[in-house]
């Protein structure tokens, strides 16, 4: 039997079948038995598989026993036989899919997301759907609708970040190589910092949204949770591929492939340090370690310069407004008709008794998106809202008119205890401070690890997270290639 290390990459897995060491069975009964043993502890995953799983790995196998050449194989399919995770709000025709709300309980996808065909088609191997926020709204997996609480691999006393906490857990803890994410205000982003891997939220646009269930349609976007620049990088890749005919805010919908004109890298980087990100309420220690980074970069030949991004200490406020007013939207088709579980013993209207299954946070989302889009205060707080996003992308907007990048901390803190804060959704919302900025100006971000620091016992990660402007993934993936070098 191989082995493999404790986090692996893509190329160390692709080895194997280049060395013809193992088969793609192989490998998926490999990460299947690493998740039978470390998921009883870390609880990422919600939905095996089964016979899925195997068929899968049939049809690569028959794929991988009749190449000759094998580079040719990787090549054209460059997630071949690769095993990931696919957070559970993630449609996958003919596989139960909830968004881990009890709404949605028995629910089968009539139809694949645009994601998941693109990384099928790029060989990937679906293996297991995982935990998160009920409808992704949450900063730390504990809103689940089924009350599956994902724990940190680092400690498990504490949280993984959410809403996509059981992709970032699942990847940490090494029981895949990737996984799946969304990001509406930060969900991919902050649970990276947490469990200590790379997550990157994509130029909004860049990637299809069709078959990931809504929460905030202006502001969703999926990305990847990875242990290497280079390997979110490929799935990226894989992500953005092809064109979409279904969703009409993806970029590929609205213009020719050729003409969208990513920002290409540069040798040396203006990077902007906004003050508003070292600000007070971060955590010194964190700045320290960003301090410290800034500082090696700047050893480097690239130049740092103080920038200021004044609207930004608004943002949760508009993100707060913003977000649930699209969501309640959203929502509304969990009605028990269109949507959602029928109850068998009904004693009120259908309607009532399918939203009474809806969770605490998902009912305060509505109660908040319906109250600041009424006809009564739509002008003092959605208008307003609106108003400063625009205020805040031209904030960024103005910055990169002098700066390459951004970079700051992508969390306040470290990860919080679990159920530190359920009972105060304020000190919740905070965690999403320095991620939503991005999120509202459609840009595109990155939390990378740069090290740990040491709380009751424990290492616990800290993530400092990259901007650039639209359409500057390759700049990103570029200077987290040179971070990643670094050391914490």
């Amino acid at each position: 039997m191989f082995a493999l290390s404790k986090n692996p990459t893509i190329d160390e897995i692709q080895d194997l079948y280049r060395s013809h060491t193992a088969n793609v069975t192989d490998v998926a009964k490999f990460f299947l038995n690493r998740i039978e043993s470390l998921d009883k502890d870390i609880q990422s995953v919600v939905r095996g598989l089964g016979s899925f799983v195997f068929d899968q790995a049939s049809k690569l196998d028959i794929e991988l026993e009749g190449h000759q050449d094998i580079e040719s194989l990787l090549k054209e399919k460059p997630l071949f036989g690769i095993p990931y995770a696919l957070k559970d709000n993630v449609l996958v025709q003919n596989l139960h899919a909830y968004s881990q709300s009890k709404v949605l309980e028995g629910y089968i996808a009539p139809y694949s997301a645009d994601i998941y065909t693109n990384l099928d088609e790029a060989g990937a191997l679906l293996l297991v759907q995982v935990n998160m926020d009920e409808f992704a709204v949450g900063a730390s997996t504990e809103y689940s609708g089924f009350d599956k609480k994902t724990k940190n691999p680092a400690d498990l006393s504490r949280v993984p970040g959410g809403s996509s906490g059981g992709s970032a857990a699942i990847v940490a803890s090494g029981q895949v190589p990737f996984a799946i994410g969304s990001d509406t205000g930060g969900s991919i982003r902050l649970p990276a910092s947490y469990c200590g891997v790379y997550g990157y939220r994509p130029t909004f646009g860049m990637v299809s949204r069709y078959g990931i269930m809504a929460l905030a349609s202006s502001l969703d976007q999926a990305g990847p949770l990875c242990n290497t620049p280079k390997d979110i990088k490929t799935v990226f890749n894989v992500l953005s591929s092809g064109s979409t005919s279904h969703e009409q805010t993806c970029l590929s919908f609205i213009n020719d492939k050729d003409d969208i004109k990513k920002i290409e890298p540069k040798e040396k980087y203006v990077i902007g340090k906004p003050k508003e990100f070292f600000a007070d309420g971060i955590d010194p220690k964190i700045i320290e370690k960003i301090e410290l980074v800034l500082k090696q970069l700047e050893e480097g030949g690239h130049t740092i310069k103080e920038i200021e991004l004044p609207y930004t200490k608004y943002s949760i406020a508009a993100y707060y407004i913003l977000q649930p007013v699209e969501a309640a939207a959203n929502f509304e088709r969990y009605d028990g008709v269109r949507y959602g579980h029928q109850p068998d013993d009904i004693k009120e209207s259908m309607f009532y008794a399918a939203r009474d299954l809806f969770g605490p946070e998902v009912k305060r989302r509505i109660m908040m998106g319906t109250y600041t889009s009424s006809a009564g205060y739509y002008d003092a707080y959605y208008n307003q809202a609106c108003r400063m996003r625009e205020k805040i992308t031209q904030d960024f907007k103005r910055a990169f008119d002098s700066v390459d990048i951004i970079i700051g901390p992508t969390a306040p803190t470290v990860a919080f205890k679990i159920g530190q804060n359920t009972e105060d959704p304020l000190a919740m919302y905070l965690a999403d401070v320095i991620v939503s900025p991005q999120s509202i100006a459609k840009l595109p971000a990155i939390s990378i690890p740069v090290g740990t620091l040491p709380v009751d016992g424990k290492d616990l990660p800290v993530g400092l997270q990259v901007t650039a402007p639209e359409l500057g993934e390759n700049v990103i993936f570029d200077i987290a290639e040179t971070i990643s070098k670094l050391k914490f």
